[in-house]
């Protein structure tokens, strides 16, 4: 089975400050799906008055300079860790990525040789399955690891979608059923007992798909359950889908 190389480099500073910008902005506070806001003003305290400057520009402005002294200030530490994190992914990461491979039934493409780990200064780890890059925060050490997981996840997923049903015209984003689907079965393909024992950590989706709704029953348990119940992963796949179509119109 053919494996790309996850390559691990430190992030673009005004790429990072375009993250931050992004999770400040009103597009997320209207996502309830993770405390956008509340997170990144954890880490970058020196924006907690942000949302008292009214032009967008300005906004903007204030929040690069201050992400891009953050991380020349910390560049040092940084590199540090970008080693940090190569060593120990190359431990495990080969042997997680041909078991989910597996799990998937899918065989990895030689025409996406690299999987590229960005590191910087993040509250929430972004990603392009398209691109088959994610970031992560040089500041972390388990989520850093779970988050590679997960990500990873999402991009086998993505592969396998488009084997099954052709091209995606672009990634799925919030709300698009599809984007709900991504995030839910990391639950039970990441603690699938074939994958789980490469993880390192306890894998779980968020935490609002193990909310229970009117009918006494979470969109977590009905995923679980037709994930046991299932032929195989195709069926899996395509079943679960239109389970979280109904569940989260």
């Amino acid at each position: 089975m053919y494996i790309p190389e996850l390559k691990v480099e430190r992030i673009d500073f005004d790429l990072n400050a375009k993250f931050i910008c992004n999770f400040c902005s009103k597009e997320k506070a209207e996502n309830k799906t993770r405390p956008f806001f509340e997170k990144t003003i954890s880490l970058y305290p020196e924006l907690s008055d942000i949302n008292e400057i009214a032009d967008e520009n300005e906004r903007e402005k204030y929040i690069k300079e201050v992400v891009v002294k953050k991380l020349k200030d910390n560049q040092d530490k940084i590199d540090e860790r970008i080693e940090y994190f190569a060593k120990k992914f190359k431990a495990f990461i080969p042997d997680f990525i041909e078991a989910e491979c597996s799990l998937f039934n899918y065989e990895w493409k030689e025409s996406n040789p690299y999987i590229t780990c960005f590191v910087g200064y993040l509250p929430f780890y972004p990603r392009s399955t398209k691109d088959k890059t994610f970031y992560i925060s040089y500041h972390d050490e388990e989520r850093a690891f779970s988050g590679a997981v997960h990500e990873i996840n999402h991009m086998i997923f993505y592969e396998k979608w488009r084997e099954m049903h052709g091209e995606i015209s672009e990634e799925s984003k919030w709300p698009d059923p599809l984007w709900y689907l991504e995030e839910i079965i990391v639950d039970p393909t990441l603690n699938d007992e074939r994958v789980k024992k490469y993880t390192l950590y306890e894998n779980k989706a968020y935490p609002m798909f193990y909310e229970k709704d009117e009918t006494g029953t979470s969109i977590m348990e009905s995923i679980n359950e037709c994930y046991k119940s299932s032929e195989n992963i195709e069926n899996f796949l395509d079943n679960s889908y239109e389970i979280v179509k109904r569940r989260m119109a």
